[in-house]
């Protein structure tokens, strides 16, 4: 299965070029280094894969859609100095709306088709009794219309879902157990099956299951994608969020498991390192004019 496609990490991009250069001066004229190792994580779920966002920095004004599925659905801050983004994460302090441009159509009609889905998230919220409800990620007209929506109310997390057999604004929503929203680094996932079957797991486990009969065709499709509010402006979600993924298929248990277990993306000092070099080489070309600030004691 191919690997998610995160940026490389800088750190172990900068410690193969420092390990090859200094087998190049010291005892060996090339040496082949391979950066898998036994303790890595393992490689993400992509099969289904239809958006994907990583929070490490606005590139080209926008949040981009790093899927790699059809026409890209970036997302757009509309007060970029109202976001901060550390080690790979996007802190929320004040209300922003970070939406589509326009209607995430691709989307819509992907899931819609499919009649399931997967919603992922890496968060870590302010705090535990956010009101609102505060939207997380939702697929919304407005905040009363929507297709879905992962939110927060008080102490928990709910998954809303318009079918044929709920309202508009996707309720009754189906909720985690009251005090599992709490200030800490959380892997969240809501499922949906063909069947109606929807389940909501936390760090792994699943932690709630509901049947929410009926199907998806209502779904609209001039539904914009939102993150961290909704499109109005009035339903703001505080906190810092890693990563936003959305499937056209619901994962299994083993599958949430196992995008758990490979964690949010790690993304440090990306700004201050040069890039990975995968391929092969030029020691004298490229890695000589670096020795002296980044390969002898800069770095722990």
């Amino acid at each position: 299965m191919p690997a998610l496609p995160f940026p490389p990490l800088p750190r172990r991009a900068l410690l193969g070029s420092a390990i090859r250069a200094a087998v190049f001066l010291g005892a060996i004229a090339s040496i082949g280094f391979s950066w898998a190792r036994a303790d890595e994580p393992p490689e993400r779920v992509v099969d289904g894969l239809q958006a994907l966002y990583t929070f490490e920095a606005i590139v080209n004004g926008v949040i981009p859609d790093r899927a790699g599925v059809g026409e890209g659905i970036d997302l757009r801050i509309d007060k970029p100095q109202g976001v901060r983004f550390q080690a790979g994460r996007m802190g929320l302090d004040l209300p922003v709306v970070i939406a589509s441009d326009g209607p995430a159509r691709r989307l819509t009609q992907a899931l819609r088709q499919a009649q399931q889905f997967s919603l992922e998230v890496w968060i870590t919220p302010a705090e535990g009794e956010q009101t609102g409800p505060a939207r997380i990620v939702s697929l919304s007209l407005d905040r009363s219309k929507r297709s879905l929506s992962l939110v927060q109310e008080k102490g928990r997390y709910e998954l809303r879902l318009r079918t044929s057999t709920t309202s508009d604004n996707g309720t009754p929503a189906t909720p985690t157990p009251d005090g599992t929203a709490v200030h800490r680094p959380t892997h969240l996932v809501a499922t949906r099956t063909p069947d109606g079957v929807v389940r909501l797991f936390l760090d792994g486990q699943e932690v709630a299951t509901n049947t929410v009969a009926g199907d998806m065709n209502r779904w609209p499709d001039d539904c914009r994608l939102v993150v961290g509010n909704e499109v109005s402006g009035d339903r703001p979600w505080r906190g810092e969020i890693a990563l936003v993924a959305i499937y056209a298929r619901a994962l299994s248990a083993d599958e949430i498991a196992r995008n758990f277990a490979a964690g949010p993306p790690q993304i440090e000092e990306a700004a201050s390192l040069p890039p990975g070099h995968p391929q092969k080489l030029d020691v004298v070309g490229e890695l000589m004019p670096l020795f002296p600030v980044r390969c002898f004691g800069t770095r722990g």
